[in-house]
């Protein structure tokens, strides 16, 4: 699945400072305080212990150069101008971003092309484990590229003007045959989101306005929108479990135990608020929340390393950071801090899921 939204415009803003990083309260086994209330972390990234590297794909831009680091030690050179990427077959999808607007491509380990790119809107969907990658062109046309890498499968196109953008794939094989039942990929237009499957299937997805983050039986997405903030809900099996105004709903966890909440209301140079819920019932687990004094840092590419972790990439101070956050309130540094500027692309990637 893919976070409703991504790094591609990072706009000058309010800058951030450094400060010192505290849980407030104390957390218990279960990421809540004694007293049943959500416990809550200072998202403060200076000084943290280094530790593991990312375990899902992530790319750095380095010395006008950028590379896709793999899961399994690869390192696959791709376009600067990197805006989405997922791993898939023996390489990667990837989606680029210039004046011709965003252009997506499967690109194999080495780097090498695939046969084809689209022009297309931003955005990938992606299956829950990776074995499909979805993504809309104009006219709402649609198309999925499965294991076979460069295997590419056409869908019925949804009915928007102008670009869509794919958000999840549901299901792991979108060709039909004997051992499959095809898949299901959902869609974004400019007012309205939509669903097209294998079976030749199009229509609006029930409840929702904007699909936001989907994962199996799982979706969720904007209900309302107005200049003051947003309401969302998650669905499971089409049915709204809970609503929500003070979040928007981004990537679900690999158990589906838990879902991110961004804040309602996009502003500025970025979130500096993260909550984990409860996919049950939409309850904070525990929440990364800014400083007072506005010593913390601001986020980007959201996405769950596995059930108890979730990587993001920071700002703060002036450098650029990978972190590991855990449902527990921990934190730590996936990548090494590194300098640079607010006002430029961030130099590390989350892949899409």
């Amino acid at each position: 699945m893919t976070t409703f939204s991504r790094t591609a415009a990072l706009a000058a803003a309010l800058a951030v400072t450094a400060g010192l990083a505290a849980t407030i309260p104390s957390s218990s086994a279960d990421g809540t305080a004694a007293g049943g209330a959500a416990t809550r972390t200072v998202l403060d990234v200076r000084g943290l212990d280094q530790g593991a590297p990312p375990a899902v794909a992530w790319s750095e831009r380095r010395s006008g150069r950028t590379v896709i680091h793999g899961t399994d030690g690869g390192r696959t050179p791709a376009p600067n101008r990197l805006a989405e990427l997922a791993p898939m077959g023996s390489g990667h999808v990837i989606q680029t971003f210039g004046r011709g607007g965003t252009r997506t491509r499967w690109i194999d380990a080495d780097g090498s092309p695939g046969r084809r790119e689209w022009r297309t809107g931003h955005g990938l969907g992606v299956s829950a484990r990776g074995s499909a990658v979805g993504f809309s062109g104009r006219a709402g046309r649609v198309w999925t590229i499965d294991e076979e890498g460069d295997r590419v499968l056409s869908f019925r196109p949804v009915p928007i003007t102008g670009k869509g953008r794919a958000v999840a794939v549901v299901g792991e094989s979108c060709k039909e045959d004997g051992t499959s039942n095809g898949c299901t990929v959902y869609v974004n237009g400019p007012r309205r989101a939509f669903y097209t499957s294998s079976h030749g299937i199009v229509d609006r997805v029930p409840h929702l306005r904007i699909v936001t983050t989907g994962r199996k039986r799982w979706l969720g997405g904007i209900t309302s929108l107005s200049d003051f903030g947003s309401c969302s809900a998650l669905l499971r099996s089409w049915q709204v479990r809970w609503r929500t105004c003070d979040n928007q709903l981004s990537d679900i966890s690999p158990d589906n135990r838990h879902v991110l909440g961004t804040p309602a209301y996009a502003d500025g140079f970025g979130p500096t608020a993260l909550d984990v819920l409860a996919t049950a019932d939409g309850e904070t687990v525990h929440s990364f929340t800014s400083a007072r004094n506005g010593r913390s840092a601001t986020y980007f590419d959201e996405v769950w390393e596995d059930a108890d972790h979730v990587l993001v990439v920071t700002y703060q101070d002036g450098k650029w950071a990978v972190v590991r956050l855990g449902v527990d309130g921990s934190m730590e540094y996936a990548v090494a801090p590194r300098r640079g500027s607010m006002d430029t692309w961030a130099p590390f990637q989350l892949q899409t899921r």
